[in-house]
Formats: C-alpha cells, sequence, structure tokens
C-alpha cells in the first residue's frame, strides 16, 4: 500500500511539474521588450518595428542607400538600457515586402546587428 501511494504522490507532482513547465511566455510578451519596443517605435526614422517569436527585433525605414549596421547598433543600446531579451535586430527597407528578390521573409535587408 506504501508504495502506491508514494507512486501516486510522484505521478501527481510530475504531472504538476509537467504542466507548469508548458507556460512559455513570448517574447513579444516580455514587458522589457514591449517597453523597449514602444520606446524604438518613437523614433522617426522608423515607419514599422516589430519582435518576432524568435525573438528577433525587424525595423523598417526608408532607404537611403547607406548601409544600416551602425543604426541596428544604436536600437541595440535601447533594448539593453530596458533591458530587453531581444539581442538581434534587422533593419529592413521600408515596404520591401512587396519585393520578390528579398533576402529574407521580412524584406531587403539595410542593416544588423548582435546585441551581446
Amino acid at each position: 500500500m506504501k508504495i502506491k501511494t508514494t507512486f501516486l504522490f510522484i505521478t501527481f507532482i510530475l504531472i504538476l511539474i509537467i504542466t507548469n513547465c508548458g507556460e512559455i511566455t513570448s517574447q513579444k510578451e516580455n514587458s522589457n521588450n514591449k517597453r523597449a519596443l514602444n520606446e524604438i517605435k518613437k523614433e522617426p526614422k522608423i515607419k514599422h518595428a516589430t519582435i518576432t517569436d524568435a525573438n528577433v527585433l525587424y525595423v523598417s525605414v526608408e532607404d537611403d542607400g547607406t548601409i544600416r549596421n551602425g543604426y541596428a547598433e544604436y536600437l541595440c543600446e535601447i533594448l539593453r538600457e530596458y533591458r530587453a531579451t531581444t539581442k538581434i535586430v534587422k533593419v529592413i527597407k521600408a515596404s520591401s515586402l512587396e519585393n520578390l528578390n528579398n533576402e529574407n521573409g521580412h524584406g531587403i535587408l539595410l542593416g544588423e546587428a548582435n546585441c551581446e
């Protein structure tokens, strides 16, 4: 009888652990990421900004012919300031989703940075 009670108790604990481990918070819902994203959206150059489920910040800007790696690094500073978990920034050309020759599914890449 003691073995059966122990087995049921262990099973119950394992079920609790498994069900609680299933609660994964989307990176978009992370409060630090949200605050950083709201601040980044205030930047005058940015037309659109989003954090993907893969925890990548995509911002679209008008293409003025310059490489935007430095701008991506600047956005990393804002992410760090807000202690966001997002560590990759990709700057894409505004309205480039319609372009069939784009470099990725989010648009033509103008610059990028790894914030780590």
